[in-house]
């Protein structure tokens, strides 16, 4: 697959102008679902407010494949008014300086997706991970308010944006869906943009709990995920077989390893990252607890979170989150290339690398011991 860039470019545009918080990812939802509806891709909402694309295979033996990503971003939400005074509460893991610090943000209608100016302030009077909200207009009880950073930009070769976490995921997987959608997979695809994942995988759990997907899934997690030692930006997207809670699933891994294995044999150059990726969990994990067989994807991120120096530090500032140009547009060709490693011949080859030995290895080891 030759990506292109500017569709690529176009579709994270898309997305990026549509701010979210857990519990209101409307505007995104909408966004997606016109992509999906203007390409003619088949897709259902969960009772959950999840979607769920479906792309069927040419080869119905073969295990589907299933790809999630999130669309909602850490962001704040407003609590209660009391005494006149505006209170909003973090949703998700927000930069501890956005909670010490005056910060510029905007309030958005999720409806309509107007903006509006305002302005969070601490106060030693509010509870944990609470700000004073000050704004020029009447404000309604549980409207969201995210960071007031620019929603999307190529910088050289990064991408930055407000709330790439995870967007660069719904953008990958859609560019996916429209390939196949021109070429056939031999292996069924479903691809699942969730809810809720920044304050607890919430989305994801009620899906995999829900049993919609086929059990014999291979579930693969397409995230960003901030950068660590062993992990470079620039140098590929990441192979993720492991998070801050799980180390995943061999046989899904193998999958993603075989996707690999297939571009590098027509681009020996090709850049792929293989680690555990610490710094936070993502929704591989959620399938694994369902007894789904999941690994994952991830871009690697800087400014995790909006948070310039890392996201426990109480002095630090608020920035755009980024990613490499190449890592995305190389997450897209191993998202792309998935269902025909997972096909029953190239998965079953990369199984029996250790599944059989031959008579005559085995035979010379069985005369040594002797």
């Amino acid at each position: 697959m030759a990506l292109d860039v500017d569709t690529a470019f176009d579709i994270l545009n898309q997305l990026g102008k549509c701010p979210s918080i857990s519990f209101q990812e409307n505007l995104v939802s909408q966004c997606i679902q016109k992509i999906l509806s203007s390409e003619g891709i088949s897709f259902q909402i969960d009772s959950y407010g999840n979607i769920l694309a479906h792309i069927e295979g040419a080869q119905s033996e073969n295990r589907p494949v299933v790809f999630v990503a999130h669309m909602d971003h850490p962001g704040f939400e407003v609590d209660r008014i009391e005494s006149g005074r505006v209170v909003a509460k973090a949703l998700g893991g927000v930069p501890v300086a956005s909670l010490n610090k005056t910060t510029k943000s905007f309030l958005f209608n999720e409806k309509t997706g107007e903006r509006h100016s305002c302005y969070l302030q601490p106060s030693e009077e509010l509870g944990d991970r609470e700000v004073s909200v000050d704004i020029d207009r009447e404000i309604k009880i549980g409207s969201p308010i995210v960071f007031d950073l620019q929603d999307f930009q190529v910088d050289g070769n990064f991408i930055r944006m407000r709330a790439i976490d995870d967007l660069a995921g719904c953008a990958a997987m859609l560019l996916g869906l429209l390939e196949w959608s021109r070429v056939t997979p031999v292996t069924s695809v479903y691809a699942v943009f969730t809810r809720a994942e920044e304050v607890g995988l919430i989305g994801a759990r009620l899906l995999a709990k829900s049993k919609l997907l086929p059990d014999d899934s291979f579930v693969i997690s397409v995230e960003t995920s901030s950068v660590i030692p062993g992990v470079s930006l620039g140098e590929g997207p990441v192979i993720r077989n492991g998070d801050a809670t799980y180390t995943f699933d061999f046989s899904a891994e193998n999958v993603l390893l075989g996707a690999r294995e297939r571009i590098m044999e027509r681009d020996i150059g090709f850049k792929c990252q293989r680690q555990l990726m610490s710094a936070g969990s993502c929704e591989a994990g959620a399938f694994i607890a369902n007894k789904y067989e999941s690994s994952g994807i991830a871009f690697p991120l800087g400014n995790w979170h909006n948070a310039k120096t890392y996201i426990g530090d109480p002095e630090g500032g608020i920035s755009q989150e980024y990613i490499a140009v190449d890592d995305f547009v190389g997450g897209v060709r191993l998202i792309t290339e998935v269902p025909y490693a997972a096909s029953g011949e190239r998965f079953m080859k990369l199984n029996d690398r250790y599944l059989h030995v031959s008579d005559g290895i085995s035979e010379r080891l069985m005369d040594m011991s002797h």
